[in-house]
């Protein structure tokens, strides 16, 4: 809807519209807002998962390349492989017809 004066209307069917119009952009305000506020948390949860990792890390960089100076980070770093975290809670029980 532009802004500025509204216009003058008297049919009812066009003022259901525009309010049904205003409905609608206001729910998707509303979940913008929403996926906003839940993506800050997310990546602040993942910040501090992040920091307690690597606050119990005994090495740095910079530590293991006083000791052995040709060691190089990057390639260990491509060199190790992720594995899946591990399902939480109770498990689901699967129906085999024995």
């Amino acid at each position: 809807m532009p802004r500025g004066r509204r216009r003058q209307s008297s049919d009812v069917t066009t003022l259901e519209q525009e309010l049904a119009q205003l409905r609608d952009r206001e729910a998707q305000l509303r979940q913008q807002i929403r996926r906003m506020r839940n993506s800050t948390s997310e990546i602040r949860k993942l910040e501090d998962k992040l920091g307690k990792q690597l606050a119990s890390a005994k090495w740095t960089v910079g530590q293991i390349k006083e000791i052995q100076g040709d060691w190089d980070d990057v390639a260990f770093y491509h060199s190790v492989e992720g594995k899946a975290p591990t399902p939480r809670g109770r498990r689901r029980k699967t129906t085999e017809a024995a």
